[in-house]
């Protein structure tokens, strides 16, 4: 396979071809080339996004030099990334010359390039579900279903707010509670304990969060109403706490606790998890008392410095995290990690070993590999790296499947069906 040619886009978004160099790609900010088995036919129903106050960086094959490219056609352009969709891994970000350090919105940007009549972009399927692809989305559908749902449900603000996040925000887990399917939301925690860098609900100053978070707390009869509709029809039913538009549910932990027992005293199908933090150890264990299934704990790094830095945790510390796993697992509870995925850094040697200690110390159940939708300049700077060695995301994948070949890896949360308990890890 030949070496893309590099792309680009105006500030209308025409994205243009250049005539003779080829696409390159960033790691750790320091342009490179992708390999061949880096890249992949963009999916359908993938975006692309312009770069403002970035240009591109592209290689010429003849002088073997990497050469930015202002203008183009007497236009000025921009550096061009895609948004791969879900069950996707990113594994290079676009090469560019930063203009600006005005900081981007929170997407996943992706290298991409041009070769022949198709798009390439450097990312890697890691789920084979098609929970989330846009292709089974149609909006005639699902706006009928919205108010299919408002009339049946007219004093239920959780809805109200959910059809916000599906016909507003695009959020597909929203989407899928109104086509009555697979995972659904139930965001209930307008507070956080964290402060992410990244985080999509609730920026102090950086970049613009996008979107607004959940601005009520719903009463436990709205909560109870949401989950047993959905634990009832959905086939592959999952009912998740722990949203993007809300906070840290744990701070929630009465009010789900108590929505979860009323629930499981009328209808013990599907399954019933929380996206968390894990923050605070004494509520995880209330609620698996209470009668949650699964727990998927959040992380951008296994390394305590890294988590520090990227969470700036309020009022708690990252031994609580191990702690809080600790105590599902006692409770034969299902835990994953939500591993948000930085090229560069997540490859990295150190952050490699890192991952492997945590999981075999912790008895992890899943990996969970997600992007993490940052700006590239912009988290490099926070996280402060030395000597940092990438190996490669593809080098990353391969090594954890060798070592662990009993654990679940993917990209979604799966129903309790598919959870097996009493793993043994092969030693390293």
């Amino acid at each position: 396979m030949s070496l893309p040619y590099l792309v680009f886009s105006d500030k209308q978004g025409k994205i243009y071809q250049h005539p003779y160099l080829r696409m390159a790609i960033s790691s750790l900010n320091l342009p490179g080339l992708p390999n061949k088995q880096e890249l992949i036919k963009v999916p359908k129903g993938s975006s692309f996004l312009y770069l403002p106050g970035r240009i591109p960086l592209g290689y010429n094959l003849q002088t073997e030099n990497f050469e930015f490219v202002r203008e183009f056609k007497k236009k000025k352009v921009f550096a061009l990334a895609a948004f791969p969709i879900p069950a996707y891994l990113r594994l290079c970000h676009p090469a560019a010359v930063v203009l600006s350090k005005k900081v981007l919105p929170l997407w996943a940007y992706t290298a991409c390039g041009l070769l022949g009549n198709d798009l390439y972009i450097t990312a890697t399927r890691v789920d084979p579900r098609v929970r989330q692809s846009p292709r089974f989305y149609n909006f005639k559908q699902i706006n009928r279903k919205v108010i299919h749902f408002l009339k049946k449900y007219p004093d239920n603000r959780l809805y109200k707010h959910l059809a916000n996040c599906a016909l507003n925000y695009n959020c597909l887990a929203a989407k899928n509670l109104f086509l009555e399917r697979w995972e659904a939301p139930l965001p209930v925690a307008q507070m956080c304990n964290a402060d992410c860098l990244g985080c999509i609900s609730y920026q102090k100053a950086g970049c613009i969060a996008s979107h607004k978070r959940i601005a009520f707390q719903p009463k436990s009869k709205e909560v109870v109403e949401v989950m047993n509709h959905h634990l009832t029809v959905a086939r592959e039913a999952i009912v998740s706490f722990g949203q993007g538009c809300e906070g840290e549910p744990l701070l929630e932990e009465k009010l789900i606790s108590q929505s979860v027992i009323n629930v499981r005293k009328k209808n013990s199908r599907g399954t019933i998890n929380i996206n968390t933090n894990a923050s605070i150890p004494k509520k995880i264990k209330l609620l698996c008392s209470a009668g949650v299934d699964s727990f998927r704990v959040s992380l951008n790094s296994p390394s305590e410095k890294f988590y520090n830095l990227y969470f700036n945790p309020k009022n708690y510390k990252f031994k609580d995290v191990v702690k809080s796993i600790a105590i599902a697992k006692r409770h034969n509870k299902f835990v994953a990690i939500n591993l948000f995925m930085f090229p560069g850094f997540s490859d990295s040697d150190q952050q490699i070993n890192s991952l492997k200690k945590f999981i075999k110390n912790n008895g992890i159940d899943m990996i969970q590999w997600r992007n993490l939708n940052i700006d590239p300049v912009y988290y490099l700077e926070k996280m402060n790296l030395k000597n940092v060695r990438p190996l490669g995301m593809l080098f990353l994948l391969e090594e954890i499947k060798k070592y662990f070949p009993l654990l679940k890896t993917g990209y979604f949360n799966i129903p309790r069906e598919e959870f097996k308990s009493l793993k043994k890890y092969q030693s390293y």
